[in-house]
């Protein structure tokens, strides 16, 4: 993370800013008059009802995807997610060894600038933290984002997706009787934002395919007392144990940009909280570019992964923002044909649109004037069908006697 605050141009706030909805209220009302948004440093963050100065500054919007993809040494963009698929396949392409942890401060959860991101959430939530979790069967940690909203000094409640693989493990060891071991953690090398925001192969371990997308050495910090390991240069970790208690979380501003309703969730107990000396708290504004860009990013990389291992030659591969980085994916080969696309939309169940061209400048022009080949099929959503998934090939082989001017 250092490297790419470092790389980045930052805008700097020095106003005084309330964790409590003053930093994404600045963020939300600049994006409003200027449509786009920067990296912004805020350095004046009052925490508490007290309104104590935070000693760490809040760095919003670090994860656009020239950030991203720069720190990940692939500064050209247009065949971004096929060369880091290939990293993903190859287990050669980057290694873990252990070294110390460098946040090294104790403190509470009510010591860390924690934002309220919407005025009707349920409190302040932890989103930008990765959770670290290891599968009881196997052994492989598993990274995920999953939302936490702060309950006290030493409590959270920790929202999981049914559909989710940390949702399973909770599950498992909720069943033998046992507390899941968590470790959360704030910052580290992006590449392991991004493997915490995909949804792996199963039996893949998550640090395992961070290196492999960094291309690097990544060094974890091993704790030895069964809390999955985290990166050592993390700026926040959190060392917990989800309990076999369920507590009340939500309302929650989502990424589709409505509340979530409230949930009965996993409660977990924290034991720790350590910190750099010299910490940066990194925020993650839900449904804004930061939080979108690791979505779209991962969602690309793993439909390059899953249609080269099936042999269809596939160059760029684009699920746009606009479409929160998942519902929408534009696929570009050099034969499009009606298999690529049902590999396609096998490979990824969110989707709800697809569309294969062998030039996505032009698809659109390619379908208005070429015949092309739909297919549809049953969008489901939590085990309830909520209309189709559309694909669409542009199929662009026919002769014209084309015009001159």
């Amino acid at each position: 993370m250092r490297q790419a605050l470092n790389a980045a141009k930052l805008f700097l706030v020095d106003r005084q800013l309330a964790a409590d909805l003053g930093v994404t209220g600045y963020v939300a009302s600049w994006i409003r008059r200027h449509g786009w948004e920067p990296t912004f440093l805020f350095r004046n963050v009052t925490i508490g009802g007290e309104k104590r100065r935070s000693v760490l500054p809040v760095v919003m919007n670090l994860f656009t995807e020239r950030a991203l993809l720069t720190r990940l040494a692939l500064p050209d963009t247009s065949d971004a997610a096929g060369r880091l698929a290939r990293r993903l396949e190859s287990p050669e392409s980057g290694t873990l060894v252990t070294g110390p942890l460098l946040a090294s401060v104790e403190c509470a959860l009510t010591d860390l600038p924690v934002l309220r991101h919407q005025p009707r959430e349920a409190g302040p939530y932890l989103t930008s933290f990765v959770a670290a979790l290891r599968d009881p069967d196997n052994g492989t940690v598993n990274l995920g984002y999953y939302r936490a909203l702060v309950d006290g000094p030493y409590r959270l409640v920790l929202f999981l997706d049914q559909r989710t693989d940390g949702w399973s493990i909770v599950e498992r060891c909720r069943q033998r009787g046992e507390e899941t071991p968590i470790s959360l953690f704030n910052g580290g090398h992006p590449a392991t934002s991004l493997a915490a925001a995909a949804a792996l192969p199963p039996g893949l371990d998550s640090h395992g395919a961070a290196a492999r997308l960094s291309g690097e050495t990544l060094t974890l910090a091993d704790f030895g007392d069964g809390h999955p390991p985290v990166p050592a240069d993390a700026e926040i970790v959190i060392l917990g144990r989800i309990t076999a208690d369920n507590g009340r979380e939500a309302p929650f501003g989502e990424f589709k940009g409505y509340y979530a309703a409230p949930t009965s969730s996993p409660v977990v107990r924290v034991e720790t909280v350590l910190r750099r000396p010299d910490a940066h708290y990194l925020g993650l504004f839900c449904g804004k570019e930061s939080g979108l860009t690791l979505m779209k990013l991962q969602n690309e990389i793993l439909m390059s992964a899953a249609l080269a291992r099936q042999g269809f030659p596939v160059g760029r591969v684009r699920f746009p923002l606009d479409a929160f980085g998942e519902f929408s994916v534009l696929i570009e080969s050099e034969r499009p044909n009606p298999a690529l696309l049902e590999a396609a939309m096998a490979a990824n169940r969110r989707a709800k649109l697809f569309i294969v061209a062998r030039n996505l400048e032009q698809a659109h022009r390619t379908l208005s004037i070429f015949s092309f080949h739909a297919r549809t099929e049953p969008y489901t959503k939590r085990g309830k069908q909520e209309g189709q998934r559309i694909g669409i090939l542009a199929e662009d082989d026919r002769h014209h006697d084309w015009v001159e001017y």
